[in-house]
């Protein structure tokens, strides 16, 4: 290296899969609840975020819905667009009741 100039040194590590893997699965919960907490994993969602996030089509979707005592969401009205709250969707999928 001449004076005057400066070279910047990378240092990487290189972690077993497995090891990745056992970190990822302890941070998750943690991760999830940090979440929970900041209110940002309960935001509103239109039909097809909502679709999105389960996995769904818009179609299986509404056919959720339609059943009016499974899926929990939000209508103004009659025929009017349909919201779903997050952590609703989230405790629906874990096969919990929606507060009514």
């Amino acid at each position: 290296m001449s004076a005057g100039t400066s070279e910047s040194a990378e240092f990487s590590l290189a972690f077993p899969a497995e090891l990745l893997d056992a970190l990822a699965d302890r941070l998750a919960p943690r991760v999830a609840a940090l979440l929970e907490e900041s209110g940002e994993s309960d935001e509103w969602l239109d039909s097809h975020r909502a679709a999105e996030y389960l996995g769904l089509t818009k179609n299986a979707l509404h056919k959720l819905t339609s059943a009016r005592d499974g899926i929990p969401f939000e209508q103004d009205g009659p025929g009017c667009k349909l919201y779903f709250q997050r952590s609703e969707l989230d405790r629906w999928r874990r096969g919990g009741s929606s507060p009514k």
